[in-house]
């Protein structure tokens, strides 16, 4: 795997998004970091994070593979690497001044979007409930990237 998923990402807010640019435009930084990560057989772990235009209230950290990581043990034993995403994003959130977004996509998986619970406690005052299923990790929840693209404009802006 390449930076296909970040690239994807971007590609899919851009359509949701007219305003929201892919990280390959160079006339407009959105890349801020995306890696391979060494180590991997058939596919290589992913990591990138996304920045939108000046309005777009999040910053987004794009995880992709990290199949080793078992959501069932997660909720009775924790993650450390998942711990460690966490505050990756919420460091860069910080430093950018933007709300934090973390998805993840595990190999041939729908993608997982986790925002911390105060955003998410926030978001459902904007609109009616539309998250049928969601979870929850330490101050994170865990809902469904494709029902968080269907949120009005005022969520994102």
């Amino acid at each position: 795997m390449t930076n296909n998923e970040v690239n994807e990402i971007a590609k899919d807010l851009n359509k949701r998004f007219d305003e929201f640019l892919s990280n390959n435009d160079l006339d407009n930084f959105t890349s801020v970091n995306c890696k391979n990560c060494a180590g991997c057989v058939n596919s290589s772990n992913l990591y990138g994070t996304l920045k939108g235009p000046e309005k777009f209230k999040w910053i987004i950290e794009s995880k992709c593979g990290y199949n080793n990581i078992d959501l069932s043990t997660v909720l009775s034993d924790g993650n450390a690497e998942l711990d460690d995403w966490f505050k990756q994003i919420s460091k860069n959130a910080t430093k950018y001044g933007k709300l934090p977004l973390l998805i993840w996509k595990k190999d041939y998986k729908s993608r997982i979007a986790f925002i911390r619970q105060d955003d998410f406690v926030w978001l459902l005052t904007t609109q009616i409930n539309p998250f049928e299923y969601r979870f929850e990790y330490r101050d994170w929840v865990g809902i469904s990237y494709d029902v968080l693209m269907t949120l009005e404009d005022k969520v994102f802006f």
